[in-house]
């Protein structure tokens, strides 16, 4: 599913334009009643890794065609759609290892509807076509390329006479192209790169530089990233060169007078040997890359941003959509399902749609269905109304929860802003390593996130949140026991009432079979009131293990009077009295927990009467 996409620019008025006739053109309005319409038969042919299912009707059908993911699968909805008695749902497809289908009919819709929904493997595509009065839909493999590359970092070296920029990629980069923008109306000049067929959702959407190069931003397009360096304010386009290293893609500003531009509008394919200089210290390595520049003509900078809706005013989720003469009510229906925003349709809107879009914004979609039927948007609070007329939001709440300004908290927030704007550069950069650190952590590359962690903590050495989580990933996931107590310590070193640290320190330091320090950091863990349930339990275990059944039962007992006795404390406790030859208590605790209510497993059950038996 596509990716919600940031805006970095103010939108172009013409672009704007260009992009809402260019759409336009593809949608008809239509206002006659829906027919029904019978399906006949429904037949689907495999061939090879392939499948072509072909639905046969008596009339145009009116449908509706959208994608929804995880899984993904392709929901095909036809409107007063009835299948022939004759023809048997059950079985259609027929087996294979990509496709599933399921037909349904949402009887309490209007008009009905009957629901194609096919679960598609991530391997095939599909595509859907109307033939006289039936629908064909295509199942195919997708075509198998390379792995897409991955832009990875964006790392900045400002020097006296240049800045350097490399786009750290997982492979070197060849496939892109450059170009230029004069600034208009109050903005500044510009290079934008794209870059294709890459993933570049790890990249920082904006990066602050502060010499010739003022800002870098960033923005998804198509299956790539367009990616825009804007000069200083007042200052002219610096020179710049563009080249392939061995570690992504490497740009480098003149920050001397302007000088002639590179020819435009380049596409780069790594071919012939160019040396390509390296300059990032422990970035780039000092071997020869091949380099190539394939002349194309240069392309009009306001045409090659037409199709990136981050430039134009449009962040949303991306849908492709077919409709044919579907009633307004449910395309919107549609959209709420889409957009996840609450979505209110005045009773005074009628009428049908004939509509295909392919891979845009649902905002952008949704304002063209407005202007085609002179129809109005109001959004607020999560919401948006769409009637025939203005819409006046409600401003008097006297019988419902009112919320009055209160000046501290007024006073506590704009303190929190201010302090959010004097963090030091140390902070920032701790920031974007803890990004990288949670990207690494997601992928389970759990030692570069911990590496990413621990360089975060030397830049914020008072982070509690840092160093909590340093000590839990060593102490559960690396099971490195030294440096969770490490790390353990450091957040006691900062707040010593900090009881989830301790609990850390004391398991590492029983894992460590350091008995003396494990006690010191477990009575330390349950001196808040009341104490943490995890530390009363881990120390009754401990104790339980250095022969201190004495020791557990009062921890024990503790748990329940705080939290109430579960499961596991009552067969902890039957256990510790067992082996201190306290029967009677033992039995107690037994039948207890045989007739608490809780849900016992067998194998417990028959351990428990197994013991009550021994005892009797």
């Amino acid at each position: 599913m596509y990716k919600r996409l940031s805006i970095y620019h103010l939108a172009i008025f013409s672009i704007f334009c260009s992009l809402f006739i260019s759409q336009a053109a593809t949608v008809q309005a239509e206002t006659n009643k829906t027919d029904s319409y019978t399906i006949k038969s429904i037949k689907a042919e495999q061939q090879d890794n392939a499948m072509i299912m072909v639905l046969e009707g008596d009339s145009t059908p009116a449908y509706t065609m959208y994608e929804l993911f995880n899984p993904a699968r392709i929901v095909l909805d036809i409107a007063e759609a009835k299948i022939d008695p004759s023809v048997n749902t059950g079985n259609i497809l027929p087996a294979n290892g990509f496709a599933t289908l399921k037909v349904s009919t949402l009887a309490d819709q209007t008009p009905q509807i009957t629901r194609f929904e096919i679960t598609l493997a991530e391997s095939h595509g599909y595509k859907i076509d109307t033939v006289n009065n039936n629908l064909s839909i295509k199942l195919f493999p997708k075509k198998t390329a390379e792995a897409i590359a991955v832009l990875e970092d964006m790392v900045v070296r400002k020097k006296a006479n240049k800045t350097e920029v490399l786009l750290r990629a997982n492979t070197p980069i060849t496939n892109f192209r450059y170009d230029t923008v004069t600034g208009r109306n109050g903005l500044p000049d510009s290079m934008y790169l794209d870059v294709n067929n890459v993933d570049g959702s790890e990249l920082s959407r904006e990066k602050s530089v502060g010499t010739n190069l003022d800002k870098i931003r960033v923005a998804t397009r198509g299956s790539g990233v367009r990616i825009v360096f804007e000069a200083a304010k007042d200052k002219q386009l610096f020179s710049f060169d563009v080249k392939t290293a061995p570690q992504g893609l490497l740009i480098t500003i003149n920050e001397k007078a302007p000088e002639a531009q590179p020819a435009a509008g380049k596409d780069a394919f790594a071919d012939n040997a160019v040396a390509s200089d390296p300059t990032l210290d422990a970035l780039i390595e000092s071997s020869e890359v091949a380099l190539t520049d394939n002349s194309r003509e240069k392309a009009d900078a306001a045409e090659e941003m037409q199709d990136s809706f981050g430039f134009s005013g449009y962040k949303s989720n991306r849908i492709s959509v077919d409709f044919y003469k579907i009633d307004l009510h449910n395309v919107f229906r549609l959209f709420r399902e889409i957009s996840g925003v609450n979505l209110i349709v005045d009773e005074d809107v009628s009428g049908s749609l004939t509509l295909s879009l392919n891979d845009v914004p649902w905002d952008f979609a949704l304002d063209i269905i407005l202007n085609l039927k002179g129809l109005k948007k109001e959004e607020r609070f999560n919401t948006i109304v769409i009637s025939t007329k203005e819409f006046v939001w409600p401003e008097n709440a006297s019988d419902n929860l009112s919320f009055e300004a209160d000046v501290e908290v007024i006073e506590e927030e704009a303190l929190v802003i201010q302090q959010s704007m004097q963090q030091t550069a140390e902070i920032v950069k701790a920031k974007e390593l803890l990004r990288r650190a949670k990207i690494e952590e997601k992928n389970g590359d759990l030692e570069d996130a911990a590496s990413f962690y621990e360089q975060a903590f030397k830049l914020w050495p008072d982070n509690l949140k840092i160093s909590n989580r340093l000590a839990t990933l060593y102490l559960t996931e690396l099971h490195v026991n030294a440096q969770a107590l490490h790390f353990a310590k450091e957040s006691l070193k900062v707040d010593k009432d900090n009881y989830n640290a301790a609990l850390y320190a004391a398991i590492a330091s029983a894992n460590m079979d350091q008995v003396s320090s494990a006690m010191e950091y477990f009575n330390q863990s349950i001196s808040g009131q009341p104490p943490l349930k995890e530390a009363l339990l881990s120390y009754a275990a401990f104790s339980e293990d250095k022969g201190q059944p004495e020791a557990a039962i009062k921890l024990l007992d503790c748990y329940t009077k705080e939290y109430s006795d579960t499961v596991e404390t009552m067969i902890a406790k039957a256990r510790l009295y067992d082996s201190m030859g306290q029967k009677t208590k033992a039995t107690e605790q037994y039948k207890a927990l045989l007739y608490s209510g809780y849900q016992l497993v067998p194998g417990l059950k028959k351990y428990i009467r197994s013991r009550l038996t021994a005892k009797n």
